[in-house]
C-alpha cells in the first residue's frame, strides 16, 4: 500500500508540481487519500485527469485540499466535475410531474428546472448577510447544502438525527457514478455534552424500528462535528471469503422509482475497469425509508431480501471500513458511489449563529469519465439519463 501511495505522489508531483503531498490511506481497509498542493482553477490536462481517475478508482474517496475560495468559483467546480461524468441537476432543484422530485410517493412526469430565486438555497444569504454568503451560481447541478436558510429566528434551532446510509440516486436505471463536495464553512461550536457540536442521536432515526439491534447501533454510530460518514464497500467485499464473493458476483437486485413500478435489475457487485476492484453497490434493503421502495434480491422474497441485505450492511458498517470526513473550507472531496456508502451527519438545524453554520456545495455526475473537455454525450443518452437533458453551458467550461 505504501508503494502505491508513493508512486501516486511521484506522478502527482511530476504533473502538478513539487508541492503536492499525498496522505493516506485513512482506513484500515486501504481507502481514502488526501492530496494537497493541487490547484483546480486551471483546466486539467488529459494526463492530470488520468492521475485523479486512477486515485479514485484505487482509493474510493479522495480529497483535493486547499482550494482558494477567494478565486475558486462554482464555475471552476462544475467544469472540474465534467471530467468525471455529465453533471446532474439535483432533485432539490427541479420538479418531476409538477411535484418536488424527492417528494414521498410517486414522482413521474416531465422535468421542470426550478429557477434559482425559487430554490431553498436562495434563502441562505439572508441568514448571515455580509458575513457568510453563498458563492455565486445559477446552475441546477449545484446543490447548496446548508443548515440555515432564512433570517435567524424563523424556525426553532434543533439537532437532527442525520440521514440514512445510501448511495446517490441509486434508484434510477443509471445511478450516479461520482459525487463531490466543495466546503465553504464548517461548524466551529462545541457546546454539546462531551464537547461535540451535537449530542448523540437518540431513537431509531430514519430507520425501521424493528431493525436488528447491532445493525441499528452501527447505522447510528455517526460523527458529531459535521463530518460526512463513508463506508468502504470495496474493502468490505475484499474481506469476504472467496466463496461469499463468488456468490455475490452473480446476485442482482430489483430497484424501483415508485412502489408500483416493475423496476429493473441491477448488479449488486460492480467491477471498476480502471483498478479491477470489485465493490458492493448500495447493498441496502431500505436506503430511503418512506421515500423510495425497498429493493429486492432477485429470486428472494421481501423478507429474505431484507435479511440478506441487512447482513451485508452490518458487515460494511464495521469500524475498519468506516471513515468520517472532516470538511475544511476550500477542500474538494470526491467519492465513487459504486465503491462507497455515505450518510449525512446529525447537525444543528436552523442555525442562528455563524459558529454553527455548515455550508457545502455538491455536484454529482453520471456516465463515463473523460480526459478532455467538452464532453460529447449523445443527445439521446442525455435525454434518457439527465433530468431536462442538462448540459453545462460553454461559459462555465471556459472559465479562466
Amino acid at each position: 500500500m505504501e508503494a502505491a501511495v508513493e508512486s501516486l505522489q511521484d506522478r502527482a508531483r511530476a504533473l502538478f508540481g513539487a508541492c503536492v503531498d499525498v496522505e493516506g490511506p485513512m482506513t484500515g481497509s486501504g481507502a481514502v487519500l488526501r492530496l494537497s498542493g493541487i490547484d483546480l482553477r486551471p483546466s486539467l490536462s488529459p494526463d492530470q485527469a488520468d492521475l485523479l481517475f486512477d486515485a479514485l478508482s484505487r482509493f474510493r474517496v479522495i480529497c483535493l485540499a486547499g482550494q482558494d475560495l477567494a478565486s475558486f468559483s462554482l464555475d471552476h467546480f462544475e467544469r472540474f466535475a465534467n471530467h468525471w461524468g455529465a453533471p446532474i441537476p439535483h432533485p432539490n432543484n427541479f420538479l418531476r410531474g409538477g411535484k418536488p422530485a424527492q417528494q414521498d410517493g410517486a414522482s413521474d412526469g416531465p422535468i421542470e428546472l426550478i429557477p434559482y430565486h425559487e430554490r431553498r438555497a436562495a434563502a441562505v444569504d439572508r441568514t448571515f448577510p455580509g458575513r457568510l454568503q453563498t458563492l455565486p451560481h445559477q446552475s441546477p447541478a449545484v446543490l447548496v447544502v446548508a443548515n440555515f436558510a432564512g433570517e435567524p429566528g424563523e424556525g426553532p434551532v434543533a439537532a437532527s438525527h442525520g440521514g440514512s446510509w445510501d448511495t446517490d440516486i441509486e434508484y434510477e436505471a443509471l445511478p450516479i457514478y461520482v459525487s463531490m463536495f466543495l466546503a465553504q464553512h464548517a461548524p466551529m461550536a462545541r457546546r454539546a455534552p462531551g464537547g461535540t457540536w451535537v449530542p448523540p442521536p437518540s431513537g431509531t432515526g430514519p430507520y425501521h424500528a424493528d431493525a436488528d439491534v447491532e445493525l441499528l447501533r452501527r447505522r447510528l454510530q455517526l460523527p458529531l462535528n459535521g463530518e460526512t460518514a463513508f463506508a468502504d464497500t470495496a474493502g468490505a467485499f475484499a474481506a469476504l471469503s472467496l466463496r461469499e464473493q463468488e456468490e455475490l458476483v452473480d446476485r442482482q437486485v430489483r430497484r424501483r422509482l415508485n412502489e408500483d413500478d416493475e423496476g429493473w435489475l441491477a448488479p449488486l457487485v460492480r467491477n471498476n475497469p480502471r483498478s479491477g476492484l470489485n465493490s458492493l453497490h448500495s447493498p441496502i434493503w431500505a436506503s430511503r425509508p418512506g421515500v423510495r421502495p425497498a429493493v429486492e434480491v432477485e429470486g428472494m422474497s421481501t423478507e429474505q431480501s431484507r435479511a440478506f441485505l441487512d447482513r451485508l450492511e452490518a458487515h460494511i458498517l464495521q469500524p475498519q471500513f468506516r471513515y468520517d470526513h472532516q470538511h475544511v473550507p476550500g477542500d474538494v472531496s470526491i467519492w465513487d458511489n459504486y465503491m462507497t456508502l455515505h450518510t449525512s451527519p446529525p447537525i444543528v438545524t436552523n442555525a442562528d449563529v455563524i459558529e454553527d453554520a455548515r455550508l457545502l456545495y455538491r455536484l454529482s455526475c453520471k456516465g463515463e469519465a473523460v480526459r478532455s473537455l467538452p464532453r460529447r454525450d449523445h443527445p439521446e443518452w442525455l435525454a434518457a439519463h439527465v433530468p431536462g437533458g442538462y448540459v453545462t453551458p460553454p461559459q462555465i467550461l471556459q472559465v479562466g
